[in-house]
């Protein structure tokens, strides 16, 4: 199933695009004044259960292209199959996610890159190049899926407090090597979530702002609920018979398929804090948040046995980094208190 994080809820608002926080530098592409868009590729379906209840949980990954005027890519993709992203196809955009072939061969020519926070201006119909293909997709099948070398960070309302949260959620990312942990690469700051939350990745900025290590720590635990599979299955049903009765929330998750569900995320976040900041770092770190604070108590209380659970189901991280997926499924947040 998809893990869950913690409960939130996202209000339908127009998505402001925020800094991009990068690491590592990426390659100039052709074309790089134009409007942007993106494209889902690679999609993923499957129908999970929370609380009781089925959701449909979709994944993809993104292919970027360049509008023409008509709000069509420059390939010839149909503008119903598109998100434009608000900024220029900029080489500094997240330079792992792939650019439309079609899109790079139809630029047309002498179309200089836009600096950075240029708001570009479409190009006609008539200025594409006459010998591009009818689509942008890449011959022999889906475009290549890199490692993440960045995160969006995006607003949902532009408003000071999100402004800081996404500072302080930069500062992080600059101060250490996360891309291990970049199982998504799409982030949204959202004054209006209760918290944080996985899928998407939706963090409410007051966890932000209190201090590096929390901002740290939040950034870890959501990400970390996107590690899936036979493995983390097998260790939730060891915790589920050492722990048949976990205390309701704030103590515990909001009931106990979630509260089972972090024993495992919590203890992968002591893990990671750990080779991140030291032990002792990592335990007064996770000691000082009071929701989930029963299940931080059984991690930090025996953190032996959460290790040796780990390894023997075979849950751990990726030894290089991941390829990022983004969440495009069912609200499931929005039946969560």
């Amino acid at each position: 199933m998809v893990p869950p994080g913690s409960a939130g809820h996202l209000h339908e608002t127009p998505v402001h695009t925020g800094e991009v926080a990068e690491i590592g530098n990426g390659h100039g592409t052709v074309g790089d004044g134009l409007p942007g868009a993106e494209e889902i590729i690679d999609k993923e379906t499957k129908i999970d259960r929370l609380g009781g209840r089925e959701f449909t949980a979709v994944t993809g990954r993104v292919l970027l292209h360049a509008l023409a005027a008509s709000g069509r890519g420059l390939c010839g993709k149909d503008s119903d199959q598109l998100t434009p992203t608000g900024r220029a196809w900029q080489s500094s955009y997240l330079p792992h996610i792939p650019r439309c072939d079609g899109c790079m061969t139809a630029v047309p020519a002498g179309h200089q890159p836009a600096p950075a926070g240029h708001q570009p201006a479409p190009v006609e119909a008539d200025q594409l190049s006459a010998t591009r293909p009818a689509s942008g997709d890449r011959p022999g099948g889906t475009a290549p899926g890199l490692p993440a070398a960045g995160v969006d960070i995006r607003l949902a309302h532009g408003t000071e407090s999100e402004l800081a949260g996404a500072a302080a959620l930069r500062g992080v990312l600059a101060e250490h090597d996360l891309r291990r942990w970049m199982f998504t690469d799409l982030v949204t700051v959202d004054t209006d979530t209760r918290g944080g939350y996985s899928h998407p990745l939706t963090i409410n900025p007051s966890l932000l702002v209190r201090s590096p290590a929390r901002a740290l720590s939040v950034f870890l635990h959501e990400q970390l609920h996107w590690i899936e599979g036979p493995p983390v299955d097998n260790a939730i049903a060891e915790v589920r018979r050492r722990w048949p009765e976990p205390p309701p929330p704030p103590a515990g998750g909001h009931d106990a398929e979630s509260s089972w569900i972090h024993l495992i995320v919590c203890a992968l976040e002591y893990q990671s804090l750990s080779e991140l900041l030291g032990p002792s770092a990592a335990a007064v770190a996770l000691a000082q948040f009071t929701y989930y604070a029963w299940v931080y108590d059984q991690v930090l209380g025996d953190p032996g046995w959460f290790f040796d659970l780990l390894r023997e189901h075979g849950v751990r991280l990726p030894d290089q980094p991941p390829v990022p997926r983004r969440y495009y499924g069912d609200e499931w947040w929005r039946d969560l208190a």
